[in-house]
């Protein structure tokens, strides 16, 4: 009696809530040619790469005249700008990311959208819609 109870109550559930449970469709995306093509990435590693040479330049005039224990400290002082530039771009992309492939799932009605190269085989690619939304 109570295994024809459970299996009414599983069967119930099933009906309830769906028996597919969540979307099995999924989409891959090739981040090797996101990183290529997308105008987002490019412009934030060009962004980063001026404000790195402008902080080396503005580094490289502090330490004139200072003696050794001091240019150290400016050193580190400089080194902490520079991993807060690179965090922010980091931040920056990922956000960008993040939305586009957010978007493209939606539209889509993907269940979620993998790594390309962690897929042996299967899922839609839509790689180029993610590279159009990033922004």
């Amino acid at each position: 009696m109570k295994k024809i109870i459970a299996g009414l109550m599983i069967a119930s559930a099933m009906l309830t809530f769906g028996c597919s449970g969540r979307n099995a469709d999924f989409g891959t995306v090739d981040m090797k040619k996101v990183e290529a093509e997308a105008v987002v990435v490019k412009d934030t590693k060009e962004d980063v790469t001026k404000k790195m040479q402008d902080l080396k330049a503005s580094m490289d005039k502090d330490m004139e005249g200072k003696s050794a224990e001091e240019q150290k400290k400016v050193a580190e002082d400089y080194a902490a700008r520079a991993q807060l530039i690179q965090s922010e771009a980091q931040n920056k992309l990922k956000a960008s990311l993040d939305t586009a492939l957010s978007q493209v799932a939606k539209e889509k009605g993907l269940g979620a959208i993998l790594i390309k190269d962690a897929v042996p085989q299967g899922g839609t690619d839509v790689t180029k819609e993610v590279i159009e939304k990033m922004k």
